[in-house]
């Protein structure tokens, strides 16, 4: 039988059915999923999920229904604070070209046979028709959005949405539940929410209640992601959901027992377990959207998946999906590129012959790509985070010629250019801010975010985002675009509009993602890279937009390792920048250089490696010229579209763990590397280490980079009686690459 990441790579058929009757609905199936939902009752509601591409006999669901008080709804949506659930009514289903922006192609010659349709129902008090967009395309995946159009003559409030939710599982437990175990359903998501803690993704048991998650509220979607995995301990299914957007969310997970009625032991039935979910959006006001008469609004997309399988296999399905679904497509020969970025030594005191000192370092490194960070800028006195919004050369680079010179002897260097702007923000010392007070987003007339968001529901601050962006790419012949977002719009922006107080979030993320769609389409050849205060917005629905991404700003073992475990959940390594360097302090927990290279485990970027060729130690520059080599030959080929394995995933940041290990394998399984890292003291330095992404047939040459050292083996020999290492000091590592024999 094939996994669910082979089922998805080879793309079998997507299909809907329409079921027309009395009780209306669609039977959703795309490779291996099946999700099937009916209309009854004045709602539409989930009639089952099957992970394993079976169409479940009519005969056992016909007679489904769901009573009053059991979420078992589709989707969740809430007008001028009413509960809409049980008052629809049925106007049509059908299949339709998909109107999504998601990509349709696997390659130039590989099309996704995408399946779009949409079932439209109607509110007669709430005056308002929904369409439920369901895209599929023969991935385990399934992405749904809602159409909401306001019928009434008077405007009305979305209160409450969440574009999908539901039932998940509702059976019996008793025989199938281990003793250890108090629940028969877990759940995995980013606990941490704070600055340098992404990917903090680990298990906890789901007890009886509601679980509700909403990330901080912080503007963003947090330092980690609106995104869950639930796990059935029964039947060994996980369901994974993500929420395509980067603003403020909630998700919610129902646990119900029905333990056997004590009160009468002769009665035959058997405690049972439910598990409901929604995700959807969050706010702080009354409106999360302000609906005008006839008005559409188009929701965020959820994508969510049932898997039968291992984590392995649901990493390389769900990796699979966002890189020929979600993100754009990579341009051709800049895929993953060697950057180096100028704030290692220069922080706030920028200069251009200081900084053509550090070019000429990350030439002789053999860098791809210099990036100009924050402090180029503004007015008097050189602060990176005050005087943002005024994008012009700071005096402090009028000698040498500005931040043009540097362009130009980048691209002499025959690298790459590229220039951080954090677009969203103006500061404190900025001109920007004093000319346009008004320019500030505001609640309940007071401005939000210390004063520095800027307002991009108004379309005069929407104008000049996107007019700057163009002119700084067209001025400086930019190669990579960078922005960052480093603060927090917490509570949100809000405004009076036609009697109802809205959250400006909404808003503020549709234009935001209209700009990057226009002027990604506008600079082709340029590359758009995101960042918030490191890995403030992981979300699919911002990486739509961009290229790649910041995984975080934290720098230093091992928790800097762990945000890269637990991001790769979700997201491939290929576009999550990892640095290594002197920007930030705390130098004494950082590791020898090999492991702080190491860390670079998926696309490097350097901040800080000497302040001059001269200063430029030979030992510092051997290593690090040998891992690129190690990188360019062996790790980039093979993390570009491979697999990847995490050998120890979900690790509790507060946890002190032994080792972290991730493999990285082509999906031909010609190739394999390993990054094995010793995270503490804890335990024996021994570890004993299976490859995962080999094939048992094949032979091997293997090199253990600690030891220089080489040897041969087959594949089978590999995962049967594994590498055998040894790392008695903590915050080391090693590195294996295997390569097929040829």
């Amino acid at each position: 039988m094939q996994s669910a990441a082979q089922n998805s790579l080879n793309r079998p058929c997507s299909h809907a059915s329409f079921r027309a009757g009395t009780i209306p609905g669609v039977c959703w199936r795309s490779g291996s999923a099946v999700f099937d939902e009916m209309f009854r009752d004045g709602r539409l509601m989930c009639r089952y999920w099957n992970a394993n591409g079976q169409i479940w006999p009519e005969m056992h669901f016909e007679n489904t229904s769901w009573a009053a008080n059991q979420p078992a709804d589709t989707f969740h949506l809430a007008i001028n604070r009413h509960d809409l659930a049980g008052g629809y009514s049925w106007l049509g289903a059908e299949a339709t070209p998909d109107p999504s922006p998601y990509r349709r192609r696997l390659s130039d010659r590989d099309e996704l046979p995408v399946t779009h349709g949409v079932v439209r129902l109607a509110h007669a008090e709430a005056r308002v028709e929904v369409a439920v967009h369901t895209r599929i395309d023969g991935g385990p995946f399934i992405v749904r959005w809602l159409e909401i159009t306001n019928r009434d003559s008077a405007s009305v409030a979305i209160s409450a949405v969440s574009p999908f939710a539901g039932a998940l599982w509702a059976h019996r437990y008793e025989e199938h539940l281990p003793p250890s175990r108090e629940s028969p359903f877990e759940v995995a998501y980013n606990h941490a929410f704070e600055w340098g803690h992404e990917g903090d993704f680990w298990f906890q048991p789901l007890m009886p209640g509601v679980l509700a998650v909403d990330g901080g509220r912080k503007g963003r979607s947090g330092w980690g992601r609106p995104a869950f995995w639930a796990r059935n301990l029964c039947n060994g299914q996980t369901f994974v959901c993500e929420l395509a957007w980067g603003g403020n969310y909630e998700f919610a997970l129902d646990c119900r027992f029905h333990p056997r009625a004590a009160q009468d032991p002769t009665r035959l039935d058997t405690p049972r377990a439910e598990l409901y979910f929604r995700m959807g959006l969050s706010g702080y006001d009354e409106a999360l959207r302000v609906v005008e008469p006839g008005e559409t609004v188009t929701t965020p997309a959820v994508h969510a998946a049932l898997f039968h399988a291992d984590t392995d296999d649901i990493v390389q399905a769900t990796h699979e999906h966002v890189r020929s679904v979600v993100m754009p497509a990579q341009i051709p020969g800049r895929e993953v590129e060697i950057e180096a970025n100028h704030r290692g030594y220069l922080c706030d005191r920028e200069n251009v012959p200081d900084i053509l000192k550090d070019v000429d370092v990350a030439a002789a490194i053999g860098a791809e790509m210099y990036v100009i960070d924050a402090g180029w800028y503004g007015n008097e006195p050189n602060q990176w985070g005050n005087n943002v919004g005024d994008w012009h050369d700071g005096p402090w680079m009028k000698e040498g010629g500005g931040l043009k010179a540097v362009a130009d002897y980048v691209h002499r260097k025959c690298m790459k250019f590229g220039l951080w702007v954090e677009i969203e923000a103006a500061g404190a010392h900025s001109t920007l801010k004093k000319e346009h007070p008004d320019w500030l987003m505001t609640r309940d007339g007071d401005p939000v975010a210390g004063g520095r968001a800027l307002d991009l529901t108004k379309p005069e601050v929407a104008g000049f985002v996107e007019s700057e962006i163009e002119r700084l790419i067209r001025t400086y012949d930019l190669d990579m675009f960078r922005i960052d977002h480093n603060h927090c719009i917490q509570p949100a922006g809000n405004r009076n509009l036609h009697g109802f107080t809205e959250d400006l979030m909404w808003r503020y993320y549709d234009v935001l993602y209209g700009i990057f769609d226009r002027l990604r389409k506008r600079f082709p050849n340029v590359v758009f890279q995101n960042c918030a205060g490191g890995g403030g917005r992981l979300d699919w629905g911002t990486l739509a937009r961009f290229h790649n991404t910041e995984l975080s700003d934290w720098m230093r073992m091992p928790r800097g390792l762990k945000i890269l475990n637990g991001v790769t959940m979700s997201l491939p390594p290929e576009i999550l920048l990892r640095t290594f360097g002197t920007e930030v302090g705390e130098h004494a927990l950082e590791g020898d250089v090999d492991t702080q290279l190491r860390l670079c485990f998926c696309r490097p970027i350097f901040r800080g490696i000497a302040p001059s060729t001269d200063a430029l130690a030979p030992c510092l520059r051997d290593r690090i010229t040998h891992y690129l080599d190690i990188f360019r030959k062996q790790i980039r080929p093979v993390m570009r579209d491979g697999l990847v394995f995490h050998h120890t995933p979900f690790l509790s940041h507060q946890e002190i763990t032994p080792w972290c290990v991730l493999e990285y394998a082509s999906p031909d399984r010609t190739r394999a590397v390993a990054a094995v890292f010793r995270t503490s003291a804890e335990g024996t330095g021994e570890y004993l280490f299976r490859p995962r992404g080999l094939d048992l047939s094949t032979t091997y040459r293997v090199v253990l980079d600690n030891r220089n050292q080489s040897f041969r083996a087959t594949g089978r020999d590999l995962v049967t009686d594994g590498v055998r290492l040894q790392i008695d000091r903590a915050l080391a590592s090693e590195l294996i690459v295997c390569e097929a024999v040829r």
